[in-house]
């Protein structure tokens, strides 16, 4: 494989764990040094902030139970507060930055080809919409993570409707969770040349079509 990096993004119930483990082993069958690494954000520094947010502000919601409320609630305290918002913000990036380190920078170091499963694009777009900013706000972000964090050869964007994605997982909030988070991704595609592949195929012809991305791009 020619990237050391290849990064798989999409919203929730696109399939990103199953077709990145299914490509990293088909790559890897060529190529032993290339691996599958989860990249999803685990709060540890912030761990104490959303646990107090949890109990103060955010307290009378209920992300599953009326996502609406909650989903309003959060970007309202955030217009409230935006010195307090950009401070949450700027420690989740370091959070992050430090997690990314051991996950990937390391290991992309002593000489692994990595197929990520998620990575600061999903951050950055979760960001923006838990500080009520705009699209803007998450490429700032994004510039500013990878000063400190490699860059991917290739990001693979899985895009879909909402509404098949929705179905697929049951964990999701609700169906607009996806919408804001979707707009945004398609909103970051072209300026950094998401390779956009169709989510509604099955896994199989989804692998299919990103091995040839991989290949006509490697």
């Amino acid at each position: 494989m020619k990237y050391k990096l290849i990064n798989i993004i999409g919203i929730d119930g696109a399939g990103k764990t199953t077709l990145a483990k299914s490509l990293a082993q088909e790559l890897g069958l060529e190529d032993s040094r290339v691996a599958y690494a989860y990249c999803q954000y685990f709060a540890k520094i912030l761990y104490p902030v959303k646990l107090l947010a949890k109990f103060s502000v955010m307290r009378k919601t209920n992300e599953y139970g009326d996502y609406k409320h909650y989903n309003k609630t959060k970007k309202e305290t955030s217009s409230r507060y935006p010195f307090l918002a950009s401070l949450y913000a700027k420690i989740w990036l370091i959070d992050y930055i430090i997690q990314v380190f051991f996950k990937i920078t390391l290991r992309n170091i002593l000489g692994k080809k990595l197929i990520i499963d998620r990575y600061i694009f999903d951050i950055a777009v979760n960001l923006s919409l838990t500080t009520n900013k705009d699209i803007e706000y998450a490429n700032t972000l994004i510039k500013m993570f990878f000063k400190y964090a490699p860059t991917p050869g290739l990001i693979i964007f899985i895009d879909l409707p909402e509404d098949i994605a929705f179905m697929r997982k049951d964990d999701i909030p609700d169906i607009e969770y996806l919408k804001e988070r979707r707009e945004r991704y398609l909103a970051l595609a072209e300026q950094y040349n998401f390779r956009v592949v169709d989510g509604t195929k099955n896994q199989q012809q989804l692998l299919d079509d990103v091995k040839k991305v991989v290949e006509s791009h490697g």
